[in-house]
């Protein structure tokens, strides 16, 4: 049987999801006294890392983001299962170049496209909507407007 709290809360759920679009921000990462540089650096492949040991000029946040979405997003292991959450929503982002990406599309990365048995997530949209708008490391940003979805 179907409450009108079951139905207010589908109802909520579903404007979150369609107005909610995330990205990584490097003046909210700077503001949690993050290097999104050092950050980026960590999860580049390993033959941006050896090109970037060569480089005498460090790459901008905005160059590692591109670069990051063009080559080392496309290399297997980008990311896996096991990784934390916040984890795959970060490299997910980092893999869309930083463009905004929907809540639901991060909703269903997280619960249907990197879930295994081993490794379920069972969280709804509204919680993951929660935890991303507290987030204290990863620099993650709601944007609004989003005219395109990834």
């Amino acid at each position: 049987m179907t409450t009108p709290e079951d139905v207010e809360l589908h109802e909520t759920e579903s404007s979150v999801e369609e107005g909610s679009y995330y990205i990584i921000e490097p003046a909210r990462g700077r503001d949690l006294n993050r290097s999104l540089v050092t950050m980026f650096l960590a999860r580049r492949c390993p033959s941006c890392q050896d090109r970037l040991k060569a480089d005498v000029k460090s790459p901008t946040e905005e160059e590692h983001i591109r670069e990051i979405a063009e080559c080392c997003s496309t290399q297997e292991g980008f990311i896996r299962p096991d990784m934390p959450m916040q984890e795959i929503i970060f490299r997910s982002v980092l893999s869309e170049g930083n463009e905004p990406v929907s809540l639901e599309q991060l909703h269903y990365l997280v619960t249907e496209r990197w879930y295994t048995p081993n490794n379920p997530r069972n969280i709804s949209v509204s919680g993951l909507k929660r935890v991303l708008d507290s987030d204290m490391y990863y620099g993650f940003s709601e944007v609004s407007g989003a005219t395109t979805e990834s």
